[in-house]
């Protein structure tokens, strides 16, 4: 394999690091570093590993059985049992991606008006248009390259953000390795995992894995995800500079007196590229998703891409502040990343499709279920917090929380026995 073949791999895999680092990480990783200071980096270390596993099964299982997600579903359950768990893990997922796209638009054209003047009515056409273009031209390749670029872009950004902060080697390795969770950092730590690992991700890199093999894969895949991974931490590590984050031009001025114009400008531009860069991969996800899930043809992806597309850019007309929306969206993730997790999980173990020697060792089925529990607190956290708000009730119910986690984990462990 040659040095111009693996960097042509990582560089179609950076769509990867691209869809999860947008408006909702800069937002939530903020937030962390501004109430908690470094306290709750462990999370992202911990996220960008769960992210790398998610992501190798759900391109291993494409790579190893030759077949979509859809396809494995079908095979391993019937049609009709197949096409209906399709649809339901599927369908929500799209629509999560219109409603990323929203936050996503939104941040982008924040981080333009931190460097200019134009009005919201002038930016965010230009942001829709420009995404539309680069989806038009429905080249993967071109599209890896372009994220590739921003994913750049905001790595810089955010570095000379974090850079500027006065800590030491050992207080962030020992803040990166050692859980803490102070009173009060529970939500933000499920957000962190939240905004990692994104449920239309994992259809995503199934659907770029395709024609690859799994040693490439996972080079491209690792080096992809641990790049956002770092991003991350950066941000965090800039918004250690304040003591509250609640609008992006307030942080903006937080950061330009602390670091001079140079903070302001690299907020922007971070910004910019962070919510432009998931403008393009949550479109393209939800048409990937429509292939690979739902099997519909070119002109049907085209057409999801497009009302993903517009729903953002609608969205982003109406006038909506940016934080609101951004913060909603994160609680969309509960909704299904932990079912896509647990059929995952089952899927990559079913001898009916992965011969034994592609099958998960008992470590890293451990590793999995563990990443399984997790997702599924973030989750049950979410519904609670939803169902709570709509019914003027208490939130925080988290004994039951924990027991339908410890429940649904040994469900899905001994199903993974009775598979293998």
């Amino acid at each position: 394999m040659t040095a111009r073949h693996k960097l042509s791999n990582v560089v179609l895999w950076s769509v990867i690091s691209a869809a999860f680092i947008g408006p909702g990480t800069v937002t939530t990783a903020t937030s962390a570093g501004a109430l908690f200071q470094l306290d709750l980096l462990w999370c992202i270390i911990f996220s960008t590993v769960a992210c790398i596993v998610l992501q190798e099964v759900s391109a291993r299982l494409t790579i190893v059985s030759g077949m979509t997600m859809g396809q494995a579903m079908i095979q391993r359950y019937g049609v009709k049992r197949g096409a209906w768990l399709s649809f339901f893990l599927g369908g929500p997922v799209i629509l999560g991606c219109a409603a990323y796209q929203a936050g996503n638009i939104l941040g982008a054209v924040s981080g333009l008006q931190l460097m200019t003047s134009a009005a919201i009515a002038t930016l965010t056409p230009i942001v829709a248009l420009a995404v539309a273009a680069i989806l038009w031209s429905d080249r993967r390749q071109t599209i890896g390259w372009l994220m590739t670029a921003l994913v750049g872009i905001m790595g810089v950004a955010f570095a000379v953000l974090a850079f500027g902060r006065p800590f030491g080697l050992t207080e962030l390795v020992t803040a990166s390795f050692i859980p803490s969770l102070p009173p009060g950092s529970e939500l933000l730590a499920l957000g962190l995992v939240g905004t990692t690992i994104v449920p239309y991700n994992v259809f995503l890199g199934s659907g770029v894995s395709k024609g690859q093999t799994v040693p490439l894969m996972r080079v491209g895949l690792s080096i992809s995800v641990i790049i956002g991974g770092l991003i991350t931490s950066f941000i965090l590590l800039a918004g250690t500079s304040v003591t509250a984050f609640t609008d992006f031009r307030e942080l903006s001025e937080a950061l330009r007196t602390a670091l001079g114009p140079a903070g302001a400008w690299a907020l922007g531009v971070g910004l910019f590229a962070a919510g432009f860069s998931s403008a393009v991969t949550s479109p393209y996800a939800a048409s990937l998703i429509a292939g690979t899930v739902f099997g519909w043809q070119k002109p049907a992806q085209r057409l999801t891409w497009m009302m993903v597309l517009l729903t953002g850019f609608l969205v982003g007309m109406s006038g909506l502040k940016p934080i609101p929306v951004i913060l909603m969206v994160q609680a969309l993730n509960g909704l299904v990343l932990p079912i896509l997790t647990g059929f995952l999980i089952l899927l990559i173990n079913d001898k009916q499709l992965i011969s034994e020697q592609e099958r998960p060792s008992v470590y890293y089925n451990g590793v999995l279920l563990l990443i399984f529990a997790c997702v599924l607190v973030l989750g049950l956290h979410s519904i609670d917090k939803s169902v709570s708000s709509w019914l003027s009730a208490r939130q925080g119910h988290y004994p039951v929380i924990l027991t339908l986690t410890c429940l649904s984990t040994g469900l899905v462990g001994f199903l993974i026995f009775r598979r293998r």
